[in-house]
């Protein structure tokens, strides 16, 4: 009898076949039973099903194969302060320890701290990260990665008059990245740090060149209050660096109303953190290709809350989860994330949490083309995990 008679396929090169109790492609779970074909690289040639291939070749592992995860939200830059800020501080202050101690180091001390961190990232089982970076020192660790990373270069000055020498000296850093086959784009750091004129410049570079755009949003609700003309922490912050914020007319708006105008589309926008949005706030983002990240250790760190998860049943396609930075995590570890909103009652199932991980951050980032979903031919990662007493459990990274 042959091939053609049994149905079943020969394969020349060294192959494994995985199946396991349920596998996620990273949009949802597959029919069952499928069969992950690998090369003897363990890379994705093939999704067959069992009658395709011999019983006795197939490998069942108990859990469950999802793509290689993608963190969506990272400081890579910040990896040497874990640890060194104390919890609960709220963001003004953390912000002020930041500054404080982010060069107290030596680079090659940074560089060790970064390596460290990109390799926890990696053990388990992330394949992308979109990262934020101040300046060029993590660029030639990003270059040799095995990671994929997305570099947003954060841009930060509250000033309206130095908006265009701030776009320039962050396009000049963008470029940098080029040279070194990095992919990223323009990012203003926050509403309370980052001038509306400034946010406005990097909106349309990024809209122009269909790069994704992000921000920290809402973290805070010392944000609103400044942005609303009330008292805040942030005047403590602004006068401790020096910054003269007399100028300063309040909009009486949510950070978010006061640049939703910014958001397009047709280029997506990730919106960080969300600790402090409301309903209305979500209501203006609708027809806007907007991104909900969640961040929740950083979340409980800083502040002590979480966002008000509830707002954002019905978003399932637009929620991803990043981790922050070692200063305001002890880890960076997304399962560890997704455990948090389950912890917290999240109103999302585990398909909607697995996406979040997967395919909504490769779509965030305007990755989607290479990481994110379980395809034939391209390299996306293969991790293998289990959801057990109500929490998701990392087993191993496959490829």
């Amino acid at each position: 009898m042959d091939v053609e008679d049994t149905g079943i396929n020969t394969y020349l090169c060294p192959v494994r076949f995985l199946t396991a109790n349920k596998i996620f492609n990273g949009e949802g779970f597959m029919p069952e039973p499928a069969i992950l074909v690998l090369d003897d690289a363990n890379r994705l040639v093939e999704i067959v099903t069992h009658h395709e291939v011999e019983d006795a070749r197939v490998e069942h592992l108990e859990g469950i194969l999802t793509p290689g995860f993608v963190n969506s939200h990272c400081h890579l830059e910040l990896s040497h302060l874990k640890g060194h800020i104390p919890k609960l501080t709220g963001l003004p202050e953390f912000a002020k320890h930041v500054i404080l101690l982010r060069n107290k180091i030596s680079l090659e001390e940074k560089m060790e701290h970064m390596r460290q961190a990109e390799l926890e990232m990696w053990n388990n089982g992330t394949v992308a990260v979109g990262d934020i970076s101040n300046g060029p020192e993590s660029f030639e660790l990003k270059a040799g990665s095995k990671l994929f990373y997305h570099t947003f270069i954060e841009l930060i000055g509250l000033q309206p008059k130095n908006a265009e020498a701030l776009f320039e000296n962050g396009l000049n850093l963008f470029r940098q990245l080029e040279p070194q086959q990095l992919a990223g784009s323009l990012a203003p750091h926050a509403s309370y740090s980052t001038s509306k004129e400034l946010i406005q410049k990097i909106a349309r570079y990024n809209q122009t060149h269909q790069l994704s755009f992000s921000i920290h949003n809402q973290e805070s609700d010392e944000e609103t209050k400044f942005l609303q003309g009330e008292k805040n922490e942030f005047e403590a912050l602004y006068q401790f660096l020096g910054l003269d914020t007399t100028w300063f007319s309040p909009s009486g708006l949510s950070s978010l109303k006061y640049y939703s105008d910014v958001l397009a589309s047709n280029a997506p926008s990730l919106l960080v953190h969300n600790t402090v949005t409301k309903a209305a706030d979500v209501a203006v983002t609708l027809e806007k290709a907007v991104y909900w990240c969640f961040c929740p250790e950083a979340n409980l760190y800083i502040e002590g809350r979480l966002p008000d998860l509830q707002l954002f049943k019905g978003l399932e396609q637009r929620i991803c989860i990043g981790t922050d930075s070692l200063a305001s995590n002890s880890h960076l570890d997304l399962i560890q994330e997704a455990n948090n909103l389950l912890i917290a009652g999240a109103p999302f199932s585990l398909e909607t949490l697995l996406r979040a991980i997967t395919w909504n951050g490769a779509e965030a980032l305007g990755i989607s083309d290479h990481f994110g979903r379980l395809c034939p031919g391209k390299n996306v990662g293969l991790n293998w995990i289990d959801f057990k007493d109500s929490q998701l459990h990392f087993i191993k990274k496959i490829t």
